[in-house]
Parts: C-alpha cells; sequence; structure tokens
C-alpha cells in the first residue's frame, strides 16, 4: 500500500541513504564516529493551517461565537537522519520526518469532526546545527535549530483540498537526549519544533468570510536509536 508506514519508512530510508552517499562522497577527512545515523518513532502534532472566526447576530449586531480550525489530527510517523560531528560540541544533521494524518476541522476548545478530503501527507527536511551541551558522559544533551522545507500533499476522499504538493519554507529548532549504552550507539529522544508557512490560502476559500492563514507550528516527539560508523 502506497500509503502504508512500511511504504513510507522505504521512501525515506532511500532518499536519507542517498543524500548520505553523497555527503560521505564530499568528506575527505572522515575520521572515525564523526558521523552518525539516527532512526526515530513517534507522535507528530500538527499546528494550525487555517482559522475562521465566527460571529452569531443578534438584535443589536453580532458577537463573538467562537473560532474553528482547520489541522490534521496527531499520528505517528519516522524520523531518518544523518550527522556529521565537527568537534565535541558540534555537529550538523540532516533529517527527514514522514507522517499522514487525517484533516480535520474543530473548534478552538476541542471537539471536531474528520472532514472527507482525504489524509496529507507531510515530508519535512530539516538541517539544524547540532550543540551538544555536554558531549561526555552516559545522558548527553543537545539544542538543534536551523533552516526547514515541508512538502505538503492532500491524498485521496475526492478532490484535493489544494493542487499538487505544496512546498513550504520555515525553520526548526529543538532539543533532546541521548543515552549512550556504548561508544557507538545510544538510544534518543527529541522533540523538534518545525514551524512553516501553511499549505493552505486565503484563495482556496475565496466565499468564506473571518479566514485567517496562520504558521502552523508542526511539533514533532520522537524516541529511536543512534549509532556512530
Amino acid at each position: 500500500m502506497a500509503g502504508s508506514p512500511v511504504a513510507i519508512l522505504t521512501t525515506a530510508m532511500k532518499k536519507i541513504l542517498t543524500i548520505a552517499a553523497l555527503m560521505l562522497a564530499g568528506a575527505p577527512s572522515l575520521t572515525a564516529q564523526d558521523w552518525s545515523f539516527g532512526a526515530a518513532t513517534g507522535p507528530f502534532v500538527f499546528g494550525d493551517f487555517v482559522e475562521r472566526s465566527l460571529r452569531v447576530g443578534n438584535g443589536g449586531g453580532s458577537e463573538d461565537a467562537g473560532k474553528l480550525v482547520l489541522s490534521a489530527e496527531t499520528s505517528a510517523g519516522v524520523a531518518l537522519d544523518i550527522e556529521r560531528r565537527f568537534s565535541d560540541r558540534w555537529a550538523i544533521r540532516l533529517e527527514g520526518t514522514f507522517t499522514r494524518a487525517p484533516l480535520s476541522v474543530e473548534q478552538e476548545d476541542g471537539g471536531g469532526v474528520t472532514i472527507d478530503a482525504g489524509d496529507l501527507d507531510v515530508s519535512t527536511w530539516m538541517l539544524p546545527v547540532v550543540f551538544r551541551i555536554n558531549p561526555r558522559g552516559t545522558f548527553r544533551f543537545h539544542l538543534l535549530a536551523g533552516p526547514a522545507l515541508a512538502f505538503y500533499r492532500a491524498e485521496g476522499g475526492g478532490e484535493p483540498v489544494f493542487d499538487e504538493t505544496q512546498s513550504e519554507w520555515g525553520a526548526a529548532f529543538g532539543g533532546g537526549v541521548g543515552w549512550w549504552i556504548s561508544d557507538r550507539f545510544a538510544i534518543e529522544g527529541n522533540l523538534t519544533d518545525t514551524i512553516t508557512s501553511s499549505p493552505f490560502s486565503r484563495e482556496d476559500f475565496p466565499d468564506v468570510p473571518g479566514i485567517d492563514i496562520p504558521r502552523p507550528h508542526n511539533v514533532h516527539t520522537t524516541v529511536g536509536v543512534r549509532w556512530k560508523f
């Protein structure tokens, strides 16, 4: 199945390994354990793509009736990366995250229903600089920040909510901790907030009043493994 977790993981692995091979080919001063590979999974929480303010009329005019939010449901995803270490504390990481989630409309204060526009397929590529707070020890904490590029594609459910794949630039920042079981192997947890432009625009809702297009915060919480090579 094209949208299954196995298919998403296989496609992601091919992309990461291709880019890793190019990076390795261009690294003449490669030394042992300066490179590492990470693979992780966990819930991806999507931000608000579209907001609509509701108002109801009364005898004296109108009053605020809350807000509707178009987003995607929290879903599991995978994250794969290749990292190059330049010193004990500094590294650069190329990471791809991949997930698919049903689009949903709900009240800002909770409740809602999944709309029949299909699923939102999201792939995010980021290139953060990694700073390790303590480069030695069993538990090693780090911070990361850098540019990001997200690809949004709506699939299934009849007519898509927007045409073709939408690519949106943004930034990613966050941090994590690695539990180093040996010199080469660790269990790592990360929390990353990726901020991009919304894949929707006001032109997608020409006859709908009260529309606002925010910059969504897509939060990825993952746990996985890291291997130095």
